[in-house]
């Protein structure tokens, strides 16, 4: 394996071992990533950070300004009222573009989101303190299956991403995100039917189960 830093951890035990060392303090809030994006945001964020004619540095960009016009058009296809906080909670739970970054208090559905997609990439876990993102943190307002089976948290940062530090990411090499994800399913049951618990888990990876499908039927 060719690895730049030599003491980064490189199996499945020193991987747990490494991200054990964080979750035994009681400190720290996670987030599972399958490749290694870049910068850590929101993806609202990102719309504008990979936009070719616009560069957010050189502009001053204030991503809350975009949010805040966004919930107030969001807010006319909704039948009841909700906070800006529950409907933002909403559109991320449904895949849409908000400024909250997701994280979660379970290190090991951190680690699954780490290992679950791009499997000939190395993913990584960001390990934050709670106390330095605190005014930040988003409880989710009420339960949502999903979120419950997640232990989500959620980050809604001033500028739209975060700089965490070097030494609190853990990189998981493409080769054990297999063996991980064995492992988190065997002792934690932890597995994409227990992550993606409601009918649009089922709906996201519905496609890879239609062959079989058919298969079934005209057998």
């Amino acid at each position: 394996m060719d690895r730049e830093d030599q003491n980064e951890p490189s199996t499945v035990d020193e991987i747990l071992r490494k991200i054990e060392e964080k979750a035994d303090t009681g400190e720290y809030i996670y987030r599972g990533e399958s490749k290694h994006f870049g910068t850590v945001s929101s993806n609202l964020y990102r719309v504008f950070l990979e936009h070719e004619d616009f560069d957010v540095a050189a502009e001053h960009f204030d991503v809350e300004i975009v949010q805040k016009r966004m919930l107030e058009d969001a807010k006319k296809y909704l039948r009841r009222t909700s906070s800006d906080c529950e409907l933002l909670v909403e559109m991320q739970h449904y895949g849409g573009k908000t400024n909250l970054i997701d994280f979660t208090t379970d290190c090991f559905v951190a680690l699954f989101f780490a290992c679950e997609q791009y499997a000939s990439e190395n993913g990584r876990i960001i390990c934050q303190k709670k106390k330095l993102l605190s005014p930040s943190i988003k409880e989710p307002p009420e339960p949502i299956n999903r979120v419950v089976a997640q232990s989500s948290v959620f980050v809604r940062p001033p500028d739209g991403f975060i700089k965490p530090d070097d030494n609190d990411i853990i990189n998981i090499s493409s080769e054990i995100k297999l063996p991980m994800l064995e492992y988190l399913q065997e002792v934690h049951d932890i597995s994409v039917e227990t992550i993606y618990n409601d009918i649009h888990g089922f709906i996201r990876y519905q496609k890879d189960y239609m062959e079989s499908y058919v298969e079934f039927y005209l057998s």
